[in-house]
């Protein structure tokens, strides 16, 4: 008995021994997530480029989209940036302004800012957007109207807060949608009526990574305001039709590449008839 229990001592110290020795295991990484921070168009018959940047507070709330354009069809490269800044209390409390700034080196002064107020319906939806502070005197508000079916019609006008009566109608946009989706986004000036730009498109059943259920009638309206690209639709096209001023149309097919998480990646944007690649889309999470 006198030996099995000094063999017992012996077991319980070499154990101990060797649990405080034995280093721990690594920690696991930490998941990556899957918040979409950067995607880039490039179109390369005309050499630009559109970089779009997504910021997210520690919260990982959405805080800010900044564009930067860049321009290399001279001898020289533009570049001109917008970033549109906001903060969000929490997940479902809207902001009630956001803040833009304008980088543009043909016109001062680099880095203006612009404060705007908006105010929302009971559905979340923009129902104006006014500017209330600005470097330059580029004032500007735009009404948003809505039908029963969510297409909306967005009239911009310019003025000065020192002039009563100033106000100025400028544009006209209307954004139709069905199932989530901007079938047709037609502008035009007025007065006048001139057409700015009609796009059309219609949709495959890849999910957009710019889609955000909580901004697409308010944030996503106003940054997809003057804007080739998509911020409202909860789908990516398949095929899309764009006619400028001139009544120049370029029409293009779209194919779209997951990675193994089953999240787009990338798209080639090709001439449905000569197969020029004329726009390619990257996503980076």
């Amino acid at each position: 008995m006198k030996n099995l229990s000094v063999c017992l001592i012996i077991s319980i110290v070499l154990f101990s021994c060797n649990k405080s020795n034995t280093p721990p295991p690594p920690e696991p990484p930490a998941p990556a997530d899957s918040l979409l921070k950067s995607f880039s168009v490039y179109e390369p018959l005309v050499h630009i480029k559109t970089l779009v940047v997504l910021g997210y507070d520690e919260k990982k709330l959405l805080a800010s989209v900044a564009v930067h354009n860049y321009d290399s069809s001279g001898s020289t490269v533009q570049i001109d940036s917008t970033v549109l800044s906001f903060k969000q209390a929490d997940s479902t409390t809207l902001p009630g302004s956001y803040d833009l700034t304008v980088y543009d080196p043909s016109g001062p002064p680099a880095g203006a800012l612009e404060h705007h107020l908006v105010s929302y319906d009971n559905l979340n939806r923009f129902t104006r957007d006014s500017a209330t502070m600005v470097q330059t005197n580029n004032y500007s508000t735009k009404h948003f109207t809505y039908d029963g079916y969510g297409n909306t019609t967005i009239e911009s006008f310019s003025f000065d807060p020192h002039t009563p009566g100033s106000l100025t109608y400028q544009q006209v946009d209307t954004m139709m949608m069905s199932q989530d989706n901007m079938l047709l986004d037609i502008a035009y000036m007025t007065p006048g009526g001139q057409v700015i730009r009609v796009i059309t498109r219609s949709f495959s059943t890849n999910l957009n990574p710019l889609y955000n259920q909580h901004f697409t009638y308010n944030f996503g309206t106003i940054l997809s305001y003057n804007s080739l690209v998509d911020f409202r639709s909860i789908n990516l096209p398949d095929q899309s039709n764009y006619q400028d001023s001139d009544f120049q149309t370029v029409s293009l097919n779209f194919a779209w590449t997951k990675d193994t998480a089953g999240r787009v990646i990338k798209g080639v944007g090709s001439d449905p008839n000569t197969g020029i690649t004329g726009q390619i889309y990257t996503y980076n999470y």
